[in-house]
């Protein structure tokens, strides 16, 4: 028992408290998967594949939790390369539903893309963490964006906007952890938020007020915080050639959708409109497992993955979703601990990175169900069905696990 401990828990108090978290939403997902499952004990029913996929992945989980930090750390670019050369063999395969993202190994798909979010924080990490002595200086940031830049621009020709996305978001908490200026970070998100932002001519004014006062608090001369201001407002007139041509067509009606639900009810804003029905038919206490009507009668489209959560409000109304996300809070806060009370410079960075990676998915698709944001493919951690992303989990609670053993 001694030895199992050591193996699994090191000497961190934290990791006993992540793993019953993470097995409560395992539990939580199978049991939603068994109840949309036509025929749950099939071999291709969605609960099934689901549980094989747990049991390789616990596999992997065992057997990469016996490398160690300086492992980790001396090979990051290496796992970097790999998985950035691995995004690469879809393109020479052939396309899965239009798209370049997978590799069909048989049995299952591979979709390399997910992997490589670890990679890139792992890289990212190691150049923070040996010039942590240089983080005050500007210049410190551009390498740590051109990493996420490469890979994020690699997938979004696959085309994968939201694992795009998601690659790109642990770059500025991580900086931030690292001690990066503040400041130097907004110069890097507001030419972003000012292309988005000129969709809406109101958000935009919103959005330039709030510049304006940002950019006049800064301490500099006053030419330069107009010029930098008037360049972020200008950067607003990039938003057609976004809209245009950095966007496909079914992006830019996700988007429309997003804005419009009711313009085609029966087609593009189907996905939407039927999540917000299972959610609101649930109320306090759901209809029962097994009971729900929209996921029943399969109303509600790719409810063991990118809905799942819209199953379990209907299913366990509000005390159900006020559960999981209560599990979701604990998950984050835990990795947080974990990353604080971490000694090693590299093993904090890297956790505060595979954090922000699990709050993006489990912001991004809560948000995505209730109408919130548009509609993207991004499952929820441990919870949705999937094999590629379920393996990622855990990598990534193989990595806190070793890197929180310091």
């Amino acid at each position: 028992m001694s030895f199992f401990n050591n193996y699994i828990y090191g000497s961190n108090e934290y990791l006993g408290r992540l793993y019953i978290i993470v097995s409560s939403l395992i539990t939580f997902g199978l049991i939603t998967l068994y109840s949309i499952s036509t025929d749950p004990l099939s071999i291709s029913s969605s609960f099934m594949r689901q549980l094989i996929f747990i049991i390789f992945s616990l596999f992997v989980f065992f057997v990469l939790n016996q490398i160690n930090v300086k492992t980790i750390h001396d090979n990051s670019t290496l796992i970097y390369i790999f998985s950035f050369l691995l995004c690469f063999v879809p393109f020479f395969l052939s396309p899965v539903e239009n798209t370049y993202r997978w590799i069909d190994l048989g049995f299952f798909y591979i979709q390399p893309g997910e992997y490589l979010k670890c990679a890139t924080i792992i890289l990212i990490a190691k150049y923070l963490s040996n010039h942590q002595l240089e983080v005050k200086e500007s210049y410190i940031v551009f390498i740590p964006i051109l990493i996420a830049l490469l890979s994020s621009f690699l997938v979004l020709n696959q085309p994968d906007l939201g694992t795009a996305v998601i690659i790109f978001a642990p770059v500025l908490p991580m900086m931030l952890w690292a001690g990066v200026n503040g400041f130097t970070l907004f110069l890097l998100i507001a030419p972003v938020i000012t292309i988005i932002a000129a969709s809406n001519n109101m958000i935009f004014n919103i959005w330039g007020v709030i510049m304006f006062i940002i950019f006049m608090t800064f301490q500099g001369g006053l030419l330069k915080r107009v010029l930098i201001y008037f360049a972020n407002i200008f950067t607003g007139l990039l938003f057609p050639f976004f809209w245009n041509d950095f966007l496909n067509g079914y992006q830019r009606q996700r988007f429309i959708d997003f804005l419009n639900p009711d313009l085609d009810p029966m087609g593009s804003s189907y996905h939407i409109i039927q999540s917000i029905t299972a959610i609101g038919s649930g109320g306090m206490f759901g209809k029962g497992w097994g009971q729900g009507s929209q996921t029943q009668l399969k109303f509600l489209p790719v409810q063991e993955s990118d809905f799942i959560l819209s199953v379990i409000a209907e299913e366990f109304g509000f005390f159900g979703i006020a559960a999981i996300m209560f599990l979701f809070f604990m998950l984050i806060k835990t990795l947080l601990d974990i990353a604080f009370k971490s000694s090693d410079y590299f093993s904090s960075l890297v956790i505060i990175g595979l954090t922000s990676i699990l709050f993006s998915h489990i912001f991004v698709n809560s948000a995505m169900t209730i109408g919130l944001m548009p509609v993207k493919g991004l499952p929820t951690p441990f919870v949705s069905a999937g094999g590629s992303f379920m393996l990622l989990c855990f990598i990534m609670l193989s990595l806190v696990s070793n890197l929180s053993k310091n």
